[in-house]
């Protein structure tokens, strides 16, 4: 038995995040934003170089804006991907439309949110995360893979070894946020149980270059997916038409042992086949510039935390890609787990504040994965059956969905339907909810609400909500925590008070990832001590 090698250094941070991939990137990104140390390990030599997971979602674009880099990444998305596009299913891209499940998957949202939903590859949005997190301070290893971890009461002990050289490095964390994908090794060697539909198929994506300009019609589709008895699928297309990738679920007779695994066989030549299949055009020119092969799953972890270690992101809940909810509900673990650990690690919050990521993030999880299951089977492979399968719930009810716990503090008036889920436009700036949008114009200058969440608490008050500076102060100077506090005037919105269901003299705290966390319908004379008992309660120092 060869020698280990030898330890080089140890090193202290914050913060060790493993995986460097899209969530991984998004949780070190968020985290600097909030101040904190962090560095981030990751086994492969650089972000991505395969275009996955296409689909970003309102929210996700959200924080992108939260995190100043919205405008980086809409340039990247449509200098390839025309935006607004729509999600449709065909027969092949040259025949027969089945069905239009999303024409434009903007229509109608100016009144949800100043984001827009887009197109992009995972390879061109990895390298604007990893730009913005340096800016922010994180650091980064590539060619680093995690060796083991053990955690006692004050931290995490991780083993890391470089790839290329062998060499090792002990990090010593308070904490670690495992992104390490779904066969996560950090997961499984805690003993977390995985629950849900598990194997669907062993699936390709298929690269390639061919001109489909004539099949694809001039359409604006983001997302179509094909069902024919050859091949069952979708398809992404540049917007030029001449090329893309195609992702095989199924093939041939469902009944055949082999029509769900078509990774155990696929070549080459049997790739440019699926290809011509799915378009429609036996003669078409095809070149396969590579191969996939991944494992569709449905599952999520029965908890996303355990003591010191939480998992995010395809290490907590793995879905396929129908409905592109995957690396969006990781983007959404990351910027809900950074602000507890910020506030946490520089003492604003008490250790309980943690568990609220696993009761926040973990039922969000289990939607966003059964949701994906139900567009998959709907969609894509039938013969599955509706045995086990969720109601269909609406994109946009999964992409805001609703927390329970104790960094919430209900509604008293409000009688709870127990719903994952709720829709953004009937939220009402209810407790758990995202705060909603509402324009605003200040000095002259258009803004949304949403701008104003950026990793503090903030009081949001009604045109008569003036006394409430004094609270926003007093709950701050009691807490050490700044409070931010803003008046919105009625000439500054019409609808704010309606929208945030509150009276011209109410207030609404938002949390600094956005959600609203308690609300006050108006003011009263002990104004000062509700709202200090509320952000006492949402910081776990009771």
């Amino acid at each position: 038995m060869s020698a280990s090698p030898e330890v080089d250094e140890i090193v202290d941070v914050p913060v060790l995040v493993v995986g460097g991939s899209l969530v991984g990137l998004a949780t070190a990104m968020f985290l600097a934003q909030h101040g904190v140390e962090v560095l981030s390990v990751e086994r492969h030599e650089g972000t991505a170089i395969r275009p996955r997971a296409g689909h970003f979602h309102l929210r996700t674009l959200e924080l992108m804006r939260v995190a100043g880099i919205e405008d980086r990444v809409r340039a990247a998305a449509l200098a390839l991907y025309s935006p607004d596009g729509g999600i449709n299913a065909v027969e092949t891209l040259a025949g027969r439309e089945i069905a239009n499940y999303i024409p434009n998957i903007n229509a109608g949202v100016e009144d949800i949110s100043p984001a827009r939903a887009l197109f992009m590859p995972q390879q061109v949005l990895e390298p604007i995360l990893l730009q913005r997190a340096r800016e922010l301070g994180a650091r980064f290893q590539y060619s680093t893979e995690l060796v083991s971890q053990i955690q006692d009461e004050r931290g995490v002990t991780a083993t890391v070894r470089n790839v290329d050289d062998g060499s090792e490095q002990l990090i010593r964390a308070k904490y670690l946020v495992a992104c390490d994908g779904n066969r996560s090794p950090i997961r499984e060697s805690l003993g977390v149980e995985m629950v849900g539909h598990g194997l669907l198929s062993r699936s390709v994506t298929i690269y390639f270059r061919a001109d489909c300009a004539a099949a694809l019609r001039g359409r604006n589709l983001g997302v179509i997916y094909v069902t024919n008895p050859d091949v069952r699928g979708f398809f992404r297309l540049e917007k030029t038409g001449l090329g893309g990738f195609l992702v095989v679920f199924t093939v041939g007779d469902i009944g055949e042992p082999g029509a769900r695994f078509v990774a155990d066989t696929i070549t080459v030549d049997a790739a440019a086949d699926l290809v011509r299949l799915a378009v429609g055009d036996p003669d078409l020119e095809v070149d396969v510039r590579a191969i996939d092969k991944w494992r569709a799953v449905a599952d999520a972890a029965t908890t996303f935390r355990r003591g010191r270690i939480f998992l995010a992101g395809d290490a907590a809940h793995t879905m396929p890609p129908t409905g592109g909810f995957g690396g969006n509900t990781g983007v959404w673990d990351a910027h809900n787990l950074a602000w507890k650990l910020a506030f946490t690690l520089n003492g604003s919050a008490g250790e309980r504040l943690l568990g609220t990521y696993d009761a926040e993030r973990q039922p969000a999880g289990v939607l966003a994965m059964e949701q994906a299951y139900n567009r998959y089977v709907t969609r894509s492979d039938p013969d599955l059956g509706t045995e086990g399968m969720h109601d269909p719930v609406p994109d946009l009810h999964v992409v805001f969905n609703r927390y329970r716990s104790s960094a919430v503090i209900p509604d008293p008036e409000y009688v709870d339907d127990g719903a994952l889920h709720i829709d953004p436009r009937q939220s009402r700036g209810l407790p758990g909810t995202r705060a909603p949008h509402v324009e605003l114009v200040r000095d002259g200058t258009t803004l949304s609400t949403l701008d104003l969440y950026v990793g503090e608490f903030v009081l949001m008050t009604g045109p008569d909500g003036a006394a409430w500076e004094q609270a926003a102060v007093a709950a701050g100077d009691d807490l050490g925590v700044n409070v931010v506090w803003y008046t919105v005037g009625r000439e500054q919105s019409s609808s704010f008070c309606e929208d945030y269901g509150i009276a011209a003299s109410g207030a609404s705290l938002v949390r600094p990832d956005g959600f609203v966390a308690w609300r006050a319908t108006s003011h009263s004379a002990d104004a000062a001590d509700r709202l200090v008992s509320a952000l006492r309660a949402v910081l776990s120092r009771d």
